[in-house]
């Protein structure tokens, strides 16, 4: 559908585009990201966009389409929202790459939680901006521009784990950096052919819930680091989640040991925080050309959780959580009746690589930061910058390292709950995911 030139050039290997829409729904519709918030919107502290990144690799005409969303993500939708981009430019499915920022002030569109908590979910503005989206991505395509890429790593110190250990082989929901955590910066920038800044992608890893359960749609710190950086870069820019699943921004204040609800201006605050380590990186960092021919790989898995005994489901039955108890009454219904619950759950791994100079390893969750640690680990050895996504395409929950299964809280049980599965995930579920992670990217 989009010509491209047969022109190749060393110094400019691909093309570049990149078109913004804006995803902000309306005042006074529902909001998601809090189970126990069900009040209707208030305002906007800051409008929320889909920013559609296009790169073509101009030796071999192969496309990656990466769309950031500034909401909880595409979930159940991502099969929809493929179709119509695909539609819309030609890029095949499979490289198309779907993101959310996570931010917990979007609009609700989980069929399980969102439905269920929340009656009025907007499915009109769903496929309305859906569609707007499909037509962004062909405006990206069509502004597409010879571009060079280079990457590096900065660092930003605003994550905190918040599984901190309690001493007695549990975690309790508080700050800690005695857990795993990670304060790296991943960065992605594109230069025209006078050395131009174009677009920047950045990343973090850390929950986008900064500002508690406000009932204004916004997008959390990460929004507004993307505001500080085009006013400072004078580009466009795009943000994607790390691996978050147990992370949240934190300001130390040794009279505040817990996550508060920060203000709008304190969130503020940690995106410009966020945007200033970029901005670090951007004139002092070391540099690494992106080169290499452009391939997209996936691959679905089916991941196992646990089944509990009856005894361990009919214990959650008086529960005071209206999710846990039904979560309870359903189970002991299914193994009652002689049923046995679905464990099976299917999980997307992608992988966008640049030959063997980058390689963006995307999955299908709300991983703990152990997997991007280990990713960066155990891959580094084979590309020279490893950028581990989660939050991608059809997100299935929390899933929790291995070590993480015998501590329990939330993201290992509670989390399952208020989705409606089983119980915790497998042992060896980590190793399940790396080991196929490892095949894709040796095929």
């Amino acid at each position: 559908m989009f010509a491209v030139s047969s022109m190749s050039s060393f110094t400019l290997p691909y093309l570049v585009g990149v078109a913004t829409v804006d995803v902000t729904p309306a005042v006074g519709t529902k909001l998601a990201g809090f189970a126990t918030r069900t009040a209707d919107s208030t305002g906007v502290y800051l409008p929320l966009r889909a920013i559609v990144t296009a790169i073509t690799d101009r030796e071999t005409n192969r496309t990656v389409i990466i769309v950031s969303i500034e909401w909880l993500g595409f979930y159940d939708h991502t099969d929809d929202v493929r179709s119509r981009i695909h539609a819309s430019t030609g890029v095949p499915e499979r490289n198309i790459l779907l993101c959310g920022t996570h931010t917990h002030y979007g609009p609700p569109m989980r069929k399980h939680v969102d439905a269920d908590c929340r009656t009025g979910i907007d499915e009109p503005f769903l496929r309305a901006t859906f569609g707007r989206i499909a037509a962004t991505a062909h405006q990206a395509m069509a502004q597409r521009a010879p571009a060079a890429l280079r990457s590096s790593v900065g660092w930003c110190g605003l994550a905190y784990s918040r599984r901190k250990p309690d001493g007695n082989g549990g975690v309790l929901w508080m700050p800690t950096l005695d857990a795993p955590h990670d304060h790296t910066v991943p960065i992605l920038r594109c230069e025209d052919e006078t050395g131009r800044l174009r677009h920047v992608i950045f990343g973090y890893t850390a929950h986008t819930s900064a500002a508690g359960q406000k009932l204004e749609f916004g997008g959390d710190y990460a929004g507004f680091a993307m505001v500080e950086l085009e006013q400072s870069l004078g580009c466009t820019t795009a943000f994607l989640q790390g691996c978050a699943g147990d992370q949240k921004p934190y300001l130390p204040d040794p009279e505040q040991p817990g996550f508060p609800a920060y203000s709008i201006p304190e969130v503020h605050a940690m995106g410009r925080q966020l945007a200033d380590a970029v901005l670090r990186e951007i004139h002092q960092g070391r540099w690494h050309n992106v080169t290499g021919a452009l391939t997209v790989q996936s691959r679905k898995l089916t991941l196992h959780t646990t089944l509990l005994t009856r005894e361990g489901y009919a214990a959650w039955l008086d529960s005071d959580n209206e999710f846990f108890a039904r979560w309870a009454r359903e189970h002991v219904d299914l193994l009652d009746s002689g049923r046995r619950p679905t464990t099976a759950v299917s999980f997307e791994l992608q992988a966008v690589r640049f030959g063997q100079s980058l390689v963006m390893v995307a999955l299908a969750g709300e991983m703990s930061a152990e997997y991007g640690l280990r990713a960066v680990k155990e891959l580094g050895r084979d590309f020279t910058q490893v950028w581990p996504l989660a939050y991608a395409n059809e997100i299935v929950g929390y899933v929790p390292s291995d070590r993480q299964l015998p501590e329990g809280g939330y993201e290992v049980l509670a989390n399952m709950q208020y989705i409606g599965k089983p119980g915790p995930y497998e042992p060896g579920t980590e190793e399940q995911i790396f080991k196929a992670v490892r095949e894709m990217l040796t095929v």
